[in-house]
């Protein structure tokens, strides 16, 4: 346990990582999840792998962080609740700022300083559901994980945990897995088979990593988020890989109290694939996260 700082309350806030050394040299893997304190699944694939992983398989390192940020955890939000910051957009931090910036200044010293590797684990979080990975440094990493869709952004968000190993030429992956009204436990089986398999492709595992055919790489995504407020009631079904012609509707805002449609949410592209949505009704506030459609006609087939 790394201590970061005390609260108002008098509980310390400290960081939790566990660490395995193999029996045989090799490099020092790091693989975190919950910078989002509603992001459940990467604590859950962290479990099953840190319960199956053994010395004797292991050449070098295995760092885990299950819980990145503990008190948005403890508030089942997005956000860090004591200063309503979000710690993906904090980092390296500063050990003087605001806590979400100081307990980044602490992730950034103490787990990220030392990895040859690293893969951060994001999910949908309460409502939405998610299944892809970033391209941000090393193409084949990203594969390695096995998702069929992947995303090569112009520019990562600034102030991300990834934007600091990816800034000095450390090989970094953001996944994002599951999240919404789905079943965990596959999203956890494919979580271990997908990191197992980035494990080996690092050559912390033995033998040749997997390949998955029929990825797609998407440049162009866009993030849906209504302008209303309301009950979101989906089209139908949209599970992440879905493809629609366009225009398509994708969901209708309407009033909890009147049943009025307030916004007809739409596809932006003329091919569009679906990467989040949100497969069930959701209350849902101006700016949430609905959908994010990837522009099927920028993107490329392996």
């Amino acid at each position: 346990m790394v201590p970061v700082t005390t609260l108002a309350s008098g509980h310390a806030l400290a960081i939790t990582t566990l660490v395995l050394h193999g029996d045989k040299p090799g490099p020092t893997v790091g693989v975190s999840a919950t910078i989002h304190g509603d992001e459940f699944e990467g604590v859950m694939i962290l479990r099953d792998l840190w319960r199956t992983m053994q010395r004797r398989d292991l050449a070098g390192t295995l760092c885990l962080l299950p819980v990145a940020n503990p008190p948005a955890l403890g508030a089942l939000s997005r956000n860090t609740p004591v200063d309503q910051l979000d710690l993906n957009r904090n980092f390296p931090g500063t050990p003087d700022g605001w806590l979400s910036e100081q307990l980044a200044a602490t992730i950034s010293r103490e787990f990220l300083a030392g990895l040859d590797y690293y893969v951060d684990l994001h999910a949908g979080g309460t409502f939405p559901w998610v299944d892809y990975c970033y391209v941000l440094n090393d193409e084949a990493f990203s594969r390695a994980f096995l998702s069929r869709l992947l995303y090569q952004p112009a520019q990562l968000y600034q102030g991300t945990a990834a934007g600091v190993t990816a800034g000095r030429g450390t090989p970094t992956c953001v996944v994002e897995i599951g999240g919404g009204y789905q079943d965990q436990a596959v999203h956890t089986q494919n979580g271990v088979r997908g990191v197992r398999n980035m494990l080996r492709h690092a050559g912390a595992l033995p033998g040749p990593a997997t390949a998955r055919p029929g990825q797609v790489l998407l440049r162009t995504m866009k993030v849906m988020r209504p302008r209303q407020g309301g009950l979101l009631i989906p089209e139908g079904p949209l599970p992440p890989g879905t493809e629609l012609d366009g225009p398509a509707t994708l969901a209708e805002i309407v009033s909890p109290y009147t049943f009025e449609p307030l916004e007809t949410m739409v596809t932006p592209f003329q091919r569009n694939i679906v990467v989040l949505s949100r497969n069930y009704v959701s209350r849902v506030q101006p700016g949430d996260y609905a959908f994010m459609i990837g522009d099927g006609a920028t993107a490329t087939a392996y």
